[in-house]
């Protein structure tokens, strides 16, 4: 397992870069979004010199709320154009996977095949461009009710190179349980992004601080996984992010297999 932490797009970002490689991660999950890392303000050039220096690796993540579901087919448009600028930055950075994220219509005008619908229409011309950039792709459900197995099974199944990946938090609101998502899409799972809640709201705690039942969780993930973990965890004191970091890795490191 690799464990490694995102860059906050509201903080100046080789800022972050050097607390990411100061304190020991593997990879940075790079978020390039606004206000201070969209690509306007970013020069990839410096950001793979510096991620080069500390030797960490990287992982691209696009904004999660990019429109590739929008009903109105000129945002849908617009969102692939931005996410071709996406796929020329992580390539130039060295990127050679992406996350984009569910998107679904504003309104219950709209039905949640409708949403899927428009959702593959802008993923098929994503794939197309990444699979020309050498990027593969990862789908992360939000945390909405839309985001049940019946959506997923449909975007995965209709774009045959989209991989899943799995965020546990989001995977833990509205009655689901992470573990059957897990389980599901093991044979598409490439990510994975930790944080705790209560079940309720979309909280990015500290391991412990919510309900999941992490042993019984990373025993199962362990026994199929051991890619790239994104502590994805919003605290200002970045003391709950290293006791997180150390929690993790004594439970990954004593299940046995």
């Amino acid at each position: 397992m690799l464990v490694g932490f995102p860059n906050n797009p509201r903080n100046e970002i080789s800022k972050e870069i050097d607390w990411i490689g100061n304190n020991g991660f593997d990879f940075i999950d790079l978020f390039l979004e606004p206000d201070q890392s969209e690509l306007e303000k970013v020069n990839v050039k410096d950001v793979r010199r510096q991620l080069d220096y500390y030797g960490l690796g990287r992982i691209g993540h696009t904004a999660w709320y990019l429109p590739i579901g929008s009903p109105m087919r000129r945002l849908r448009k617009c969102a692939v154009e931005i996410m071709r600028e996406y796929l020329d930055a992580f390539v130039e950075i060295g990127c050679h996977k992406a996350t984009i994220h569910t998107n679904w219509p504003p309104s219950t005008m709209f039905t949640a095949e409708e949403g899927v619908k428009y959702q593959v229409e802008s993923l098929q011309s994503i794939l197309e461009l990444a699979e020309n950039a050498g990027v593969n792709i990862m789908l992360e459900p939000l945390g909405t009710a839309y985001d049940n197995a019946r959506s997923i099974d449909m975007l995965l199944a209709l774009n045959e190179k989209l991989y899943f990946h799995a965020d546990i938090g989001h995977l833990n609101l509205f009655g689901r349980n992470p573990i059957e998502y897990l389980s599901l899409y093991k044979d598409k799972l490439m990510h994975v992004h930790l944080h705790d809640n209560n079940g309720t709201q979309d909280l990015h705690l500290p391991m412990g601080a919510g309900n999941i039942d992490w042993d019984h969780l990373l025993g199962i993930l362990k026994s199929f996984y051991d890619g790239t973990v994104t502590l994805e965890i919003f605290s200002h004191d970045r003391e709950y992010i290293l006791y997180s970091k150390k929690k993790l890795l004594d439970k990954w490191n004593s299940i046995g297999f």
